[in-house]
Formats: C-alpha cells, structure tokens, sequence
C-alpha cells in the first residue's frame, strides 16, 4: 500500500513498530502475551554494529517506508538518551514508579476488547475497544524490543509501543496519514524519542498541498499546545481508567483533542 492510503500499514508505520496480524501463532507472541515482560528478545550488539544499524536502517526507511521493521530499529538503536529521559521522568510520580516496578503489559489477554465494547459508549475503554476494532487493529501485534539492552529503557520502548492506540484515542487523532504524523509530532514532544521527529519530517513528503499546510498551520501547532497542556502520559497507567468518561478523563489529564479535517 502507498503511504497515501488510510490503512492498518499506514498505522503501524507511523506508530512506531509494525504489527503481526491477527493470526500469529509464534511461540515468542504467546509467551510476550502470557508471561511477565522480560528482555529476552534483546539481541547483542557491539557500538559499530548499533552505528551500522542506525544508518542502515534510517537510509533504507526513508527508501522504502513501507518497511516497519526499519522504522522500529532505527527507533531503539536513536533512542537511548530519549529512553533514560522517560523513564527518569516516569521515577518522578508514584503512577510512574509502579508501571517501571510492575511492568504491565497491554494485549488482548489483559485488555480483551469484547468487555469494553459491552460498557457505556461514553467511557475511555468503549472508545479504545471501538477504535481497535473498527480499524482491524490488535494489540498483539506490536513487535518485541530486540536493540536496547538496559532491561528498564527496553521495557519504557516497549510501554510506548503500546500505549500508542491509547494515546489515538485520547488525542483523536486520525490513521491517515496526516492524522499519524500529527501524533507523532506529539508523541516526539512528550518521548524525545527521533524515530518520532523523523516520522514527522519525511511523512509530509507524501501528502498533498493543502495537507501540508493544514499540517504547518493547525496539526503541529495543536501537537504543541496538546503536549504543553497535558501530563506527561507515560508516567499514567492508561488502562486503569478504562471506565473514566472519555471526556472528563481527557480534561483530567490536560489532553486538547485534535481538530478534525473538514
């Protein structure tokens, strides 16, 4: 699919880490699911090889943005500084200290979909379940963190990864194209993370005119004001709050919705 398209690809692209599908079997998939979170999909590498990487797939991605494997690699292999950041600012609030100690994970064995479509359409949970549903999506389908060897930083890689459907709702955000890049413009305000600025300055190449200058003028200066305005969402344990109206939740934490095009 081109990255034009409004389409699961273009999700998980932007988001920053492809998705599996709904069939995976794998024996890795069922035990990220079932068991506690462990790095054992990290694999070892030495500075040169990490460099290699980086470069390697920073080229190859702006090449081929399809490839969401590279998007996910040059995200752990940039990501270090941004990483210790954000989990130094999670050590700062209670909520924070908890998800580093615990390590929750959210998939469909502890977020299953069909309660939450059974509870009231005004909370925070319905409106997760509703947008992963409507839009094919499955929380599974975020691959394991393999280039971050700190077991702390890999699991705050790994947390991102998987709040991102959360925070889509919470925002409002689109999965078009122009809606994911003005989620990743927020998203890089509150991570630090370049994988999520890279997004931001290559995605626009593909959109139109118009589209861009709805980006300049009204999606990164949203992504400011959104960022500057609201809490810092990962240091919030977003699943607890699945009952919250989506509304009420969304002033709680500071959240402005993004305006949708008209």
């Amino acid at each position: 699919r081109t990255l034009g398209l409004r389409s699961a690809a273009v999700h998980q692209r932007l988001g920053g880490g492809s998705r599996r599908g709904f069939s995976s079997s794998s024996s890795s998939s069922e035990e990220s699911r079932d068991s506690p979170w462990t790095n054992s999909h990290f694999v070892k590498t030495n500075p040169p090889q990490r460099a290699i990487l980086a470069f390697g797939s920073a080229i190859l991605g702006l090449l081929n943005p399809e490839r969401a494997d590279l998007i996910a690699t040059l995200g752990e292999t940039t990501g270090t500084m941004a990483l210790e950041r954000m989990k130094n600012k999670m050590e700062t609030t209670l909520e924070g200290r908890l998800i580093l100690q615990e390590k929750p994970r959210i998939n469909s064995t502890t977020l299953p979909l069909e309660p939450l479509l059974d509870s009231d359409p005004s909370t925070f949970g319905y409106a997760y379940a509703e947008f992963m549903s409507s839009h094919g999506f499955s929380a599974d389908e975020r691959p394991p963190v393999r280039h971050v060897e700190d077991d702390e930083l890999a699991y705050v890689m790994q947390r991102y990864r998987e709040v991102h459907d959360l925070w889509h709702v919470l925002t409002g955000a689109a999965t078009t194209v122009e809606g994911e890049i003005a989620q990743k413009a927020f998203e890089f305000l509150q991570t630090g993370l370049p994988m999520a600025a890279l997004s931001c300055a290559v995605g626009p190449v593909r959109l139109s005119h118009a589209e861009r200058v709805r980006m300049l003028t009204e999606h990164i200066p949203w992504a400011y004001a959104c960022h500057t305005n609201c809490t810092f969402l990962m240091g919030v344990r977003l699943e607890n709050y699945l009952e919250e109206d989506l509304q009420s939740f969304r002033k709680q934490l500071g959240v402005i919705p993004v305006k949708a095009p008209e």
